[in-house]
């Protein structure tokens, strides 16, 4: 959809780059942005490739002493040129998959091209579990987890959001925009938050304290929703854990963390009906020339932390060997 941006922040997430840009492109997003700080695999050299074929934006930035990395990069991406231009925003993680039921299944079919009475649309979780796997494999998250909370599960309550105008908010965060400047007042006319099927959302006001959550009688799934994976493989958790949050450096990643979040409760395909759409855009990012080599590096770069940070030999791990030889078979770009 024209002037359409999806905004996310990320460090160490090359292994699940492309899969995520993919998703991005099938739904039909014009831009893409990604802002990165100090990672230490090989994204950053992914994210430039992809950039230089004009798949992406991306930006790579240094978070102040005192301030948490996830905001850092929500303000300094206010100031770049695509937020400017963007006439509709969407923030979301790498771990987060925007799932749209109505029309084609993409951003235009969902916002009728941006002819909507509205200024925003917050758009409801639905948690994915771990569907009791193990270890992680290099595949296709949305493929490979395909077991969710049931709809009313509280932890869907939580929302992501579709801005209009972004530059006329002075903060933009993973949740939604506050801060708002626009002209007239908020709450009329068309200054008001909606939830995907149009209702006001009245508690709603980005001058006031952030909502993160809509009320539990209005959680909706049925028009779209964000699909979470948030805890994957028992390894992947595993690995996570005692790591802070960019968001704000809490110790997030805990026992109680994996209960609320890994959610099995039901099949859930959603994600996968969007079927040889998203084959097509994956594939076609996989033709570019250097970017496998690097994706099997950044899947080399994972598993060797989590050997790591277990006190093993990355070297005698089969996943650090097979991606090391895959990448090592590949021309440099």
């Amino acid at each position: 959809m024209q002037g359409s941006l999806v905004l996310t922040a990320m460090r160490n997430e090359g292994a699940f780059i492309l899969e995520w840009v993919a998703w991005q492109k099938m739904l039909g997003f014009e831009n893409i942005l990604v802002m990165f700080n100090n990672c230490t695999d090989h994204s950053p050299q992914l994210l430039r490739l992809l950039e230089r074929s004009g798949e992406l934006k991306c930006k790579r930035h240094e978070p102040r002493a005192g301030h948490n990395p996830q905001p850092e990069a929500y303000h300094i991406a206010r100031r770049h040129p695509l937020i400017k231009q963007a006439s509709w925003l969407f923030t979301c993680d790498v771990d987060e998959f925007l799932v749209i039921h109505v029309g084609d299944g993409s951003i235009g079919a969902l916002l009728n091209d941006g002819d909507v009475p509205f200024a925003a649309m917050a758009i409801n979780w639905r948690l994915f579990g771990g569907s009791g796997q193990q270890t992680w494999q290099d595949s296709l998250v949305h493929r490979r987890f395909t077991r969710s909370s049931e709809e009313g599960y509280f932890r869907n309550a939580v929302i992501k959001s579709l801005v209009r105008d972004p530059r006329l908010y002075n903060r933009l965060n993973s949740h939604c925009a506050s801060g708002w400047s626009g002209a007239g007042t908020w709450g009329q006319n068309g200054n008001y938050y909606a939830l995907s099927d149009g209702w006001r959302y009245e508690a709603f006001h980005p001058n006031k304290s952030p909502q993160n959550a809509c009320p539990s009688d209005r959680m909706l799934h049925h028009i779209a929703e964000v699909n979470h994976y948030a805890v994957r493989t028992a390894e992947e958790f595993d690995y996570k854990k005692g790591r802070l949050a960019a968001s704000n450096l809490a110790d997030r990643y805990t026992e109680t963390f994996r209960e609320r979040l890994d959610r099995n409760d039901q099949e859930n395909l959603s994600a996968i009906s969007y079927g040889d759409r998203f084959d097509r855009e994956y594939d076609r990012l996989c033709q570019i020339p250097g970017v496998m080599r690097l994706h099997h590096l950044c899947c080399a770069d994972y598993v060797a932390s989590m050997c790591e940070k277990r006190g093993e030999d990355p070297k005698q791990d089969h996943r650090y060997q097979h991606h090391m030889d895959m990448a090592k078979s590949l021309p440099r770009h």
